[in-house]
């Protein structure tokens, strides 16, 4: 696969132009790094491709790991499985479950929690990093049983794809698009593509740090919504839901970057209005949902944000609905008739206004004030439901 100097240009010559590439630019010049006496294939091929392979030749990419991707239409996914997996051994579900001392069945629950695509039989697909993860849920098992595990396992999956997702975009927005539009090269995305993978070991780092500071502020905060409790998993707390009005005729306006830019201030705007003892549980698009063990730390988080919305200038009105009771409390997330009326009382508020149900109002320590409104059918939900408008006094 190598010429007789141990340089790869004669294995570049071989590999094929992938599908996803044949139809592309030859952008840039063919000078003394992009020609095709340095790229070592003939002076009539793609002179940017050739470039492409021989950088990810050159960083050490195994030409098996190229030739596959470039089979796959893909040639730079070849550089990011390697920095991410390495080069290592693969291994098959047996192989795993071998190692790890486990049946393969487990081996196969354990994977598909963690979001872990399943080979077929028999097909080394799964990495050393694989296998460690599969040891340390089974360690973990061994104290807190299977299902649990799995179940943790899950959460982890959820909220690290998003971190991932995010990082993706991050470099998308940041970093490729800006270098399509100037005409840059397939090598010059793959070299900065390497440089953001060198970032990649800082955020594991990071997220140790954050995670043991979210799990004292976790542990505060249960021990605050069980007070008498004897189960962990039903707890006292006022929920809440904010969306953006009229949102999809909103985006429509938008471009995909003005867009992501929106959203991502609505989310730290949302983060600055969850103070004290309530957390933001999640964001979903032009939605967050929130909580906090009393009616005051909610209800002065929703008006917080409704306010701060309104004087984003690239935002549409924001409106909320929150509910007071039992929940359950699970994996980070609630669930239960409080959490699904407090989701529809947001569609009764107006652009701007925030509403709440009767048992917060009973509840109230707020210091704010309410105005009771008609009475309505809620969907999923056989009684009316009165609404009362919140406002400050």
């Amino acid at each position: 696969m190598v010429n007789e100097s141990g340089c790869p240009g004669e294995a570049v010559e071989e590999l094929p132009r992938s599908g996803a590439e044949a139809n592309g630019p030859a952008t840039g010049p063919a000078g003394p790094a992009t020609g095709a006496e340095a790229a070592g294939v003939s002076a009539g091929a793609d002179q940017d491709l050739a470039t492409l392979y021989r950088y990810l030749l050159d960083v050490g990419v195994p030409l098996d790991r190229l030739r596959a991707a470039v089979e796959r239409g893909e040639p730079q996914s070849a550089l990011i499985e390697y920095r991410l997996l390495g080069d290592g051994d693969r291994y098959d579900v047996a192989a795993i479950a071998a190692e790890a001392g486990l049946p393969e069945a487990v081996v196969v629950e354990f994977l598909r929690a963690l979001g872990t695509a399943v080979p077929t039989e028999g097909e080394a697909a799964l990495s050393a990093a694989d296998l460690r993860a599969v040891r340390l849920l089974a360690q973990v098992a061994s104290l807190f049983g299977e299902e649990t595990v799995l179940r943790f396992a899950r959460v982890m999956r959820a909220t690290t794809g998003r971190v991932a997702e995010a990082a993706v975009s991050m470099f998308g927005i940041s970093v490729e698009d800006p270098l399509r539009e100037r005409g840059g090269t397939r090598a010059e995305l793959a070299e900065a593509t390497d440089r953001a993978l060198s970032f990649l070991p800082l955020i594991p780092e990071l997220f140790g740090v954050l995670f043991q500071r979210h799990a004292l502020d976790s542990v505060r905060r249960m021990a605050i919504l069980h007070g008498q409790d004897t189960t962990y998993d039903t707890v006292t707390a006022s929920v809440g839901f904010a969306d953006l009005v009229a949102s999809t005729v909103w985006s429509r306006s938008r471009t995909p970057r003005e867009l992501a830019d929106a959203l991502g201030e609505f989310e730290r705007l949302a983060q600055a209005a969850v103070s004290g003892r309530a957390r933001l549980v999640k964001t979903i698009g032009d939605e967050v949902m929130f909580f906090a063990p009393t009616p005051g730390e909610a209800c002065r988080t929703a008006l917080d944000l409704v306010r701060a919305v309104a004087e984003e200038p690239r935002l549409p009105a924001l409106r909320a609905g929150l509910a007071h009771g039992r929940v359950v409390a699970l994996d980070g997330d609630l669930y239960g008739p409080v959490v699904n009326l407090a989701a529809r009382l947001v569609h009764q508020a107006e652009a701007g206004q925030a509403v709440v149900d009767a048992a917060l109002v009973a509840a109230e320590d707020t210091g704010l004030g309410f105005r009771a409104l008609a009475p309505r059918q809620v969907a999923g939900f056989d009684e009316p439901v009165t609404p009362y408008l919140l406002a400050p006094t």
